[in-house]
């Protein structure tokens, strides 16, 4: 290890102001470069992708469901360019949630903030399900409550423990499901050239005879939705730099690394499952998507006759299961704790015990997500649950919309009272802007409204109040309570001219120059090697 890559592991942590500190309560900066990086190349590498893509594609097709994911990479990585830039310069733990209160209007900030909360909340009580659904790939004699529980019970404890856990715990888990994908690539160019017993077959056909869009148009709205699901939680990067050692070090090369995941482990997955898995397969047509039978992969590998892979691919679901709810319940548990500094919440939620964890907001969060875990395991709760986790499908796209128009108010901040962070040295800037922001706004629109087209026109049933609500459900939600912020607190958006641009901004200190300076020098081929830290 050089002595640029020992610095970034013990570069001075203290930024220059947190947002609103209350009682000297700080989270901890105890995230390492290596913890960043593999949290964000690892993330939501779990059922979203291994599972839900069969439902894209049943009900997209080859070329809806390329396009209906290829969209939302592109609004992801517009996403993470944005996140990026802004969080280097501000790294709090409410990240665009405060973002949004300082540059655009408090009542933004409360209302992406209280969605937010809501969605990853339910995203722990949904996991828990899904792990009684992996668990029946090996045995049906567990009780749905008792896998639950142990589940939770997992959750917590590992949340119970110094925050350095839930950083390596997310660690080795990322490297595992880093390591399945890589397994799984190698393993589908194998079948593409002819392997497997009888011989694979790649099913070109998908692209070259079958009808591009035997849904129509609403088959690749249908994708849109379930490529959100497989790529979202991005939210992580932005809010876990407000307890990492060296923020300008770590999204940046977080950010890069996202590109690498979204063209090797999403773009070239899907290729491959469409090579593989034909659109009209039994397997994907007698299922609704919902176990890892449906999931192509599964069907790929089983077509083959290639043994094990089946058990271990459901394994490292199973992990990434965990994972994913570990995630949910850590960025639930800081939102809590960034708008009670904000003032927007009671200031028992900032309260921070000596291993640096916001236990009140974590008790919370736990409670609520057990009472939804739990709701779910009843005939009438289990309708109760959906409409509250379709919640979180379009709360990551207001979420995403929130950070493009908070990039553009940000701009002209900084543009109004003539500051010159970005010409600061190693100084992030998105190259093109206000054109990447303006695109993601777009983009996020765009898929909303294809979400709500879907919506009213649902693929294989009539239209009616429940298929709307399960799909859009979100949207009225988040409308709700901004409006209701709004009103009751008179907030109004606010002037560029007076936006706050001190409170939490950290500077570069000297050790931290050096570091940047030492790793511009290096040459290319040492600069990409340093990327691969354990």
């Amino acid at each position: 290890m050089t002595d640029t890559e020992k610095a970034t592991q013990d570069v001075p942590d203290k930024a220059e102001g947190e947002i609103l500190p209350v009682e000297g309560n700080e989270l901890h900066r105890t995230f390492k470069a290596r913890h960043i990086q593999m949290i964000c190349l690892g993330a939501n590498l779990s059922s979203g992708l291994f599972v839900s893509t069969g439902k894209a594609l049943k009900y997209g097709s080859a070329s809806g469901m390329l396009i209906g994911y290829s969209v939302v990479s592109i609004a992801v990585y517009l996403l993470m360019s944005l996140l990026t830039e802004i969080t280097c310069i501000w790294p709090t733990s409410g990240s665009f949630i405060d973002h949004a209160a300082r540059f655009v209007d408090p009542a933004l900030g409360f209302a992406i903030g209280i969605c937010e909360w809501f969605a990853y909340m339910t995203i722990v009580a949904s996991e828990a399900a899904i792990v009684r659904v992996l668990l029946t790939w090996w045995t049906t004699a567990i009780p749905t409550a008792a896998c639950m529980t142990v589940f939770l019970a997992i959750i917590f404890t590992i949340h119970a423990l110094p925050n350095r856990v839930f950083a390596e715990f997310e660690f080795l888990t990322a490297c595992a499901k880093v390591t399945m994908m890589l397994i799984l690539i190698f393993t589908c160019i194998a079948m593409l050239a002819g392997a497997g017993s009888p011989p694979t077959t790649p099913h070109a056909w998908n692209y070259t005879s079958a009808p591009a869009f035997p849904n129509g148009f609403r088959g690749v709205c249908q994708s849109i939705p379930l490529a959100v699901w497989a790529m979202g939680v991005q939210e992580i990067m932005g809010i876990s730099a407000g307890e990492a050692r060296f923020p300008r070090w770590d999204m940046p090369r977080a950010c890069r690394n996202l590109f690498v995941r979204l063209i090797l482990f999403y773009e070239l997955s899907i290729v491959f499952i469409t090579l593989l898995v034909p659109y009209t397969s039994s397997a994907l047509l007698s299922s609704e998507g919902t176990t890892v039978a449906a999931s192509p992969f599964v069907i790929a590998l089983q077509s083959a006759h290639i043994p094990f892979l089946p058990s271990l691919l459901n394994a490292i679901i199973l992990l990434g299961v965990c994972s994913n709810a570990t995630e949910a319940m850590y960025v639930a548990s800081r939102i809590l704790t960034a708008m009670s500094k904000m003032n927007m919440l009671p200031p028992a939620f900032c309260k921070i015990d000596t291993r640096g964890r916001p236990y009140l907001s974590l008790l919370f969060t736990a409670i609520c997500s057990t009472i939804c875990t739990y709701i779910n395991c009843t005939g009438p709760g289990a309708q109760i649950f959906t409409w509250f986790s379709s919640i979180s499908s379009t709360v990551f796209f207001l979420a995403w919309l929130t950070v493009a128009v908070t990039n553009i108010m940000m701009r002209r901040a900084v543009k109004a009272q003539g500051d010159m962070v970005f010409e600061e040295p190693f100084a992030v800037r998105v190259r093109g802007s206000p054109l990447p922001a303006m695109m993601l706004l777009v983009l996020c629109l765009g898929c909303l409204g294809m979400m709500a087209y879907v919506s009213i026109r649902p693929i294989g049933e009539e239209a009616s109040a429940e298929s709307f609500f399960e799909v859009f459900l979100g949207v009225p939600v988040f409308m709700a309570v901004f409006v209701g912020y709004k009103v009751w607190f008179g907030t109004r958006v606010v002037d560029p001219r007076t936006a706050d641009l001190g409170t939490g901004r950290r500077r570069l200190t000297p050790e931290e120059m050096r570091v940047l300076e030492e790793y511009k020098a290096m040459p290319t081929w040492r600069r990409a090697g340093s990327y691969v830290r354990f």
